[in-house]
């Protein structure tokens, strides 16, 4: 061997390195060379083989840690390569194993055949018009929380534009997630507009219509509320008054109330989860307390006026101070407490009905925390 080429050569396809990218191309070399010398794991249908970072480094030496995992995540997003480890620059571990939708496992080589050989690579395909996405794609859609239903509505435009533009690609299940998760993210911040339909109203109630006293959400979205998200269903139920007032009084029409409430909810009980989180400790009330920044945002979610909140906080305290109880969480108490003095204020203020409930009542329920 000559002096100017003292290693084994890595010997990159013109056309996959055209498909993929140079630099792709020549990892994937590298990689598939490396398997032949390696002993793979079978885990879910795939051959795993693992190569640690100073080998990479050192065998790669045109290459930064942190270029190499650039690399692989691109084969990553192309569909070509299956990544197994945390990232490698952190880890100091890359496992991986060819994709099967883009390649033949290497320990299937035939002896006789070139080990650089990239014949077994499936060509990129221009977009059918019967393509679907197939179940690994939806499945991870699930998990990022889009509905089948959604997903499913995205499928003809999609195949469309790819028809239309004419290219060819690897990996269109992959091109097809990014793509729902963009337009599912999109629809999330729009769909507090009257011009969004969720896929769980009721297609009868197409007009608009104002909020009714009697309102109550659908068994669909209780359904993503409760099992999807993990909201309590005394927190929703406690939810529900506040948002039917807060809708007669501004008397917008909407077709998708659903939707709204199910978006009102998801944002409180966020807040709520992380003020909990953060007061466990159980103690008794002091004369100085004061609620923290948590429970005004998820007031100011439920459009509840602050300043009202405020000037019921003394009356909170020497109730609470005369009972001499400890809580692990005032502030929910609080919150509780808010939420029912608001309601009733209202309901006084528009010659509604009052519940027959007492101040005690108010201030010991704590159903809603369950």
């Amino acid at each position: 061997m000559s002096s100017l080429i003292p290693e084994r050569h890595l010997v990159v396809s013109p056309s996959l390195a055209a498909t993929i990218g140079l630099e792709e191309a020549v990892l994937l070399a590298y990689l598939a060379d490396l398997t032949r010398f390696r002993t793979a794991s079978e885990s879910q249908g795939y051959q795993w083989f693992e190569v640690s970072a100073q080998e990479l480094e050192s065998e790669l030496a045109f290459w930064k840690r942190a270029d190499i995992q650039r690399i692989c995540e691109s084969l990553r997003d192309k569909g070509v390569l299956l990544v197994g480890s945390a990232p490698l620059t952190e880890s100091g571990m890359l496992r991986f194993a060819f994709d099967q939708s883009a390649t033949v496992a290497p320990a299937k080589t035939p002896p006789n055949a070139s080990a650089n050989s990239y014949s077994d690579f499936k060509p990129a395909n221009r977009m059918a018009p019967s393509w679907q996405p197939d179940d690994n794609t939806m499945r991870l859609l699930a998990q990022q929380g889009v509905p089948q239903q959604f997903a499913e509505e995205q499928v003809p435009t999609f195949v469309q534009y790819w028809l239309e533009r004419g290219e060819s690609r690897h990996a269109w299940g992959n091109r097809f997630l990014k793509q729902v998760l963009r337009e599912w993210a999109r629809w999330q911040t729009e769909q507090n507009q009257k011009s969004d339909k969720a896929p769980w109203e009721n297609a009868s109630s197409s007009e608009p219509a104002l909020m009714s006293s009697n309102w109550v959400p659908s068994d669909d979205a209780l359904d993503i509320l409760i099992n999807q998200t993990g909201v309590s269903r005394s927190f929703i139920e406690d939810a529900i008054p506040e948002f039917v007032l807060f809708w007669k009084e501004k008397g917008e029409p909407s077709n998708t109330w659903n939707a709204r409430f199910i978006t009102h909810v998801k944002r409180q009980w966020a807040r709520y989860q992380h003020t909990v989180e953060n007061d466990v400790d159980p103690k008794p009330m002091s004369a100085d307390w004061k609620p923290n920044q948590d429970v005004y945002d998820v007031l100011r979610l439920a459009r509840i006026d602050l300043e009202f909140a405020r000037e019921k906080i003394p009356e909170f305290i020497i109730y609470w101070r005369d009972r001499n109880e400890v809580r692990a969480s005032w502030n929910t108490t609080y919150l509780q407490f808010i939420k029912h003095q608001w309601q009733t204020a209202h309901e006084s203020a528009t010659n509604q009905p009052t519940r027959a409930r007492r101040l005690i009542d108010d201030l010991t329920d704590t159903s809603w925390a369950d």
